[in-house]
């Protein structure tokens, strides 16, 4: 069975140096362009909001919350703890 040996000489004679550089760079330059956009986002925003006013942006119909129902009798809770006393005073 052969053995694999790994050394440094291996990496060198491929220029492996050189690609991990280039390939952290690339990657560096991309997260900070990121960063910048999302740091940037808010003064694009308010700039594309005079161009475009919120109020030309097309929405769907705002459906109004219903008004709360008022009852006048118990609620089910509590026809359900009256049952449940009854039950636990009169078990046999």
């Amino acid at each position: 069975m052969q053995q694999v040996l790994f050394s440094w000489d291996n990496v060198v004679a491929g220029n492996g140096m050189s690609l991990s550089i280039t390939g952290m760079s690339i990657v560096f330059v991309a997260l900070i362009m990121i960063s910048v956009y999302i740091a940037l986002l808010p003064s694009i925003a308010a700039l594309l909001n005079r161009i475009v006013p919120p109020s030309a942006h097309h929405h769907g119909p705002v459906a109004k919350a219903p008004a709360p129902a008022v009852k006048s009798g118990p609620s089910e809770a509590e026809i359900v703890a009256a049952a449940v006393a009854y039950l636990h005073k009169n078990k046999g």
